[in-house]
């Protein structure tokens, strides 16, 4: 035996190469889609391995971000309830002047803000109640002495019916003393539809 082949052993027989198909080609992508995905992986475990903290605060951070995004875009719709069951979310409105002076009357106490809000027609439906502008301050004027105040305002949303008038709807967390004379909190929902000149015709 020759000192290569007692070295090396024989000489290997080499099998003939079998041909690539045609359209392997087209394997590539998946190829290089499932080689990163093992690089991506395995950089994540050396992380978390010798930066478990660092790593701790990124996914907290990513959470937390994901998180408000979600709530930024939840606050930009309103689930409408439709008279057969069910629900739709739709684009609100934004604030009607009308409304938000109708609210910050509440919050200052200012009757003179919420009067002026209303329409003509709303007007004198109040006034045939017995309902004032100096009626209102007065309740308004009450409820300051008795300790009550608004402590809250959230705009939930604002949407357009058919025949052209607006709805908008507002929650009121409002801070007033009990019979034991302790603080508590009461929400309050407004639902104000107001007209085409922006002046609000119903309270509800």
């Amino acid at each position: 035996m020759a000192l290569d082949q007692a070295a090396f052993g024989a000489n290997p027989e080499y099998e003939p190469r079998a041909a690539r198909g045609k359209f392997r080609f087209l394997t590539y992508p998946f190829r290089f889609f499932f080689r990163m995905v093992k690089r991506l992986l395995a950089g994540m475990v050396r992380t978390l391995a010798f930066h478990p903290l660092a790593s701790l605060l990124v996914v907290i951070l990513v959470a937390a971000i994901g998180f408000l995004g979600y709530e930024d875009y939840g606050k930009g719709l309103l689930r409408i309830e439709r008279p057969g069951g069910g629900s739709v979310k739709t684009a609100t409105l934004p604030p009607s002047p009308a409304t938000e002076d109708f609210i910050k009357g509440q919050t200052t106490f200012n009757a003179q803000l919420m009067w002026g809000s209303f329409s003509d027609d709303l007007k004198k439906q109040l006034t045939q109640r017995g309902t004032s502008q100096q009626s209102l301050q007065q309740q308004l004027d009450q409820r300051k002495r008795t300790g009550s105040k608004v402590d809250q305002v959230q705009y939930v949303g604002g949407v357009q019916n058919p025949d052209g008038t607006k709805l908008f709807m507002y929650s009121l967390i409002i801070e007033a003393p009990n019979q034991q004379g302790q603080s508590g909190m009461a929400e309050n929902h407004y639902v104000l539809t107001v007209d085409q000149s922006d002046k609000i015709i119903k309270v509800g």
